[in-house]
């Protein structure tokens, strides 16, 4: 019955060349789509949120207008993405990746070389793309290549004769980057080559089977470690008097690879011609202590969520209160690994418990901080008495700290869902989120989708009654809470549920209609929690109008 999160889906035609893309996405909306699962990084998103928005409107009204426009040439917004490792750069292009629903593949710059030499193809990438469009070249057309550790491949200015792993590299992903046809059978696959034979054998032509990356959205990435310097000396050389009151500041943490620009990364080692095509450039701040202890809190937090699935696996719930939370962050933020040293201090931190609890009597941990401080004393003391109140009391504390921090995600992040479905918010809808998400094991988005579904149901079973009966029936709020939180508890259809309830009521709805001319009810709570005392009152009342 779940109604699982469903994200945009650009809708293809699989069949016609230029068909049109069904895009509206705008860039503030996957900007806040952005912010339910990364913490910070505040101009990054803008920045990617605005162009990857305009780069498929821009794909939509190309096509739209049909090949007019060929002849002035589609000019792609490719992106570098700069920033230090652990800071969120492939999970948020993943993230746009699945809200958009568009094919996506990652491929790792340092795999491939110049056609011609030892190693990948970079035309491998497109091939792969297509294969993750299960093989919809169409729908592949369309998508986004990310290439990681791009910083590996700047030639390093000493290497004498062809340089196959750096600066060939870059010049074999000139084309792709750009505009060409890449042909999706390959020298070294003897079953495309032999159909590809036969093929030839049976009509007396070859046939192409291409992909045109015109509009194919590239997006490169990497540490870049170097580059700061090299940007801080051309500043220095140009002697910017903003920069000497910055430096100057003890309260500001300057990020020299905010002023980056062109320039600078040709002297990292980048060709001219490579750095021109990727016109747009992000840079990802170093988090700090603060946003390690919001990416734990966040009740997205892939990091804490696959935990308490590792534990939901052996039938234990795991819970974490705010100052576990904070000193997990000190201890990741020591390691200076951006976000993946969070996993590492967590799985340090719960291995011996992932161990040890799936062969005790205990069904549920609430991890505080003196479970991150000492895990093996705890579990000691847990081993020895497992009966202890004490397990129990810090459980029941992380919980409380999970909700509080649940309903303050949802005040703050979702109103607009609220907002955008015309759906009440009321304290007993943030209640049923809170139990799907626990219970259910749902995402945030998840359960509110979950709740949408249902309450939608509610208000067309009222339509339905109408067109059936004639009277009009509406459910206050309050009853469509006490709806809601029924057919979740039951496991039990809304029409089957709500059909039951006015099977008590029609009979004598329609009487008190009869008497009093009345043809539309609102239905209180009582109606729905106790229809036949309801009906009674609503009867007598209207015999005492008389």
């Amino acid at each position: 019955m779940t109604a699982r999160f469903a994200p945009q889906r650009i809708n293809w035609a699989d069949r016609e060349r230029n068909s049109l893309i069904n895009f509206d996405l705008k860039p503030e909306e996957l900007e806040a789509y952005l912010d339910e699962y990364l913490i910070g990084q505040r101009e990054a998103k803008g920045i990617l949120a605005t162009k990857i928005c305009t780069h498929f409107h821009r794909v939509k009204y190309f096509l739209e207008r049909g090949e007019r426009f060929d002849e002035v040439g589609f000019v792609k917004n490719n992106i570098i993405i700069i920033g230090p490792t652990g800071v969120g750069k492939t999970f948020m292009i993943k993230l746009i990746a699945r809200r958009i629903g568009v094919p996506f593949v990652k491929g790792d710059a340092t795999k491939f070389s110049e056609t011609g030499y030892v190693g990948g193809d970079v035309e491998d990438l497109i091939r792969d793309l297509v294969q993750e469009a299960d093989g919809n070249v169409e729908r592949a057309r369309f998508g986004i290549v990310y290439l990681d550790e791009v910083d590996k491949i700047a030639s390093s200015g000493n290497i004498v004769g062809p340089d196959v792993s750096r600066t060939g590299v870059q010049r074999a992903l000139l084309k792709p980057l750009e505009e060409t046809e890449v042909e999706l059978r390959t020298p070294h696959d003897p079953i495309s080559q032999m159909e590809a034979v036969e093929y030839y054998r049976r009509t007396g032509r070859r046939r192409r089977n291409t992909i045109n990356t015109r509009y194919i959205l590239f997006i490169a990435s990497g540490a870049f470690g170097g580059l700061e310097e090299i940007v801080r000396k051309r500043l220095h050389k140009q002697k910017l008097g903003f920069l000497a009151e910055l430096e100057g500041r003890e309260d500001v943490g300057l990020n020299y690879l905010k002023f980056v620009v062109p320039e600078d990364l040709i002297a990292y080692g980048f060709e001219s011609e490579f750095v021109g095509r990727f016109p747009v450039i992000a840079v990802f701040d170093p988090l700090t202590r603060e946003d390690l202890f919001h990416i734990l809190a966040n009740p997205n937090s892939v990091i804490v969520v696959s935990k308490k699935r590792d534990f939901r696996a052996y039938g234990i719930d795991l819970a974490f209160t705010d100052e576990a939370l904070q000193h997990l962050a000190e201890l990741a933020a020591r390691e200076n690994t951006g976000a993946r040293a969070l996993t590492r201090v967590l799985e340090r931190t719960l291995i011996p418990f992932e161990k040890a609890l799936p062969s005790m009597s205990l069904s549920f941990l609430g991890v505080t901080r003196e479970v991150v401080e000492d895990p093996e004393g705890v579990l000691r003391e847990m081993r020895e008495n497992p009966e202890r109140p004490l397990w129990r009391e810090w459980y029941e504390a992380a919980l409380r700290d999970e909700e509080k921090r649940l309903r303050s995600f949802l005040k703050e992040r979702k109103r607009s869902f609220f907002e955008k479905y015309r759906f009440p918010l009321t304290p007993a809808r943030l209640d049923l989120v809170l139990e799907l998400h626990r219970r259910e094991d749902l995402e945030p988005q998840q359960a509110l989708e979950e709740l949408l579904m249902l309450w939608r149901q509610i208000r067309s079973f009222e339509k339905s009654f109408e067109r059936r009966s004639g009277l009009r029936v509406s459910f206050s709020e309050e009853a469509k809470d006490l709806i809601l939180k029924e057919v979740l508890r039951r496991d039990e259809g809304v029409y089957a549920f709500c059909d039951r309830i006015l099977s008590v009521l029609e009979y004598g709805l329609k009487l008190v209609g009869d008497r009093t001319g009345k043809r539309t009810f609102e239905l209180p709570r009582e109606a729905v929690r106790s229809p036949e005392a309801f009906l009674n009152r609503l009867v007598s009342t209207s015999y005492h109008l008389d």
